[in-house]
């Protein structure tokens, strides 16, 4: 939002200030005091340049610092998309943030541990379950009625991805991209 409401010791940083060239676009300051004249919102700001001009807010544009942080959250998430973009190619996402889903609600691991629930498949789920109490009886089983199709997913999207990259489609190499492939979706879920 252009032109946030600030209060005194808050950071902004100058978008534009009409006819003035004492404190050019970008420059930070801090708020000393903010008031009305005349029913506009004005601030006293005491710039990093050594300038003490006050901002208007029917004349000047700026942006405080809380914001600037959201922006570069933004472009931090679009960054990870992007880096991991093989993960929207290859992989069926949008069946996997379901059953991702369906491992969250049956509470059966944190999701920073999920990843090799993505791949291990029905029986050694149960398997793994076996002798432990599982709060959500209903949960846990819409899990194992999915873990195989999730496992046929992740196998597909790992098998295409090497055979796109020319790369041997040994057992070897399909774990290991199995696992980094695994880590890289749970991650992705996270920012769904």
């Amino acid at each position: 939002m252009i032109n946030p409401k600030l209060k005194t010791g808050d950071r902004v940083i100058l978008l534009h200030m009409d006819g003035e060239s004492n404190v050019p676009p970008g420059t930070w300051g801090t708020v000393k005091r903010g008031y009305q004249l005349f029913g506009t919102d004005q601030y006293d700001v005491d710039w990093d340049n050594g300038s003490t001009l006050s901002i208007v807010a029917d004349e000047d544009m700026w942006d405080n610092k809380q914001r600037k942080r959201e922006i570069v959250k933004e472009d931090d998430r679009n960054k990870f998309f992007m880096d991991n973009i093989d993960v929207f190619k290859y992989f069926n996402i949008k069946f996997l943030k379901k059953y991702l889903l369906m491992i969250r609600a049956s509470s059966i691991t944190n999701m920073l541990s999920a990843a090799p629930y993505l791949y291990m498949g029905r029986e050694r789920i149960k398997h793994e379950f076996k002798y432990k109490d599982i709060h959500n009886e209903e949960a846990f089983e819409e899990v194992l009625d999915h873990a195989d199709q999730a496992q046929a997913e992740m196998i597909n999207g790992v098998i295409n991805y090497l055979t796109d990259k020319g790369i041997e489609e040994d057992m070897s190499s399909i774990n290991r991209y199995l696992n980094r492939f695994a880590s890289k979706i749970v991650q992705t879920y996270t920012l769904l």
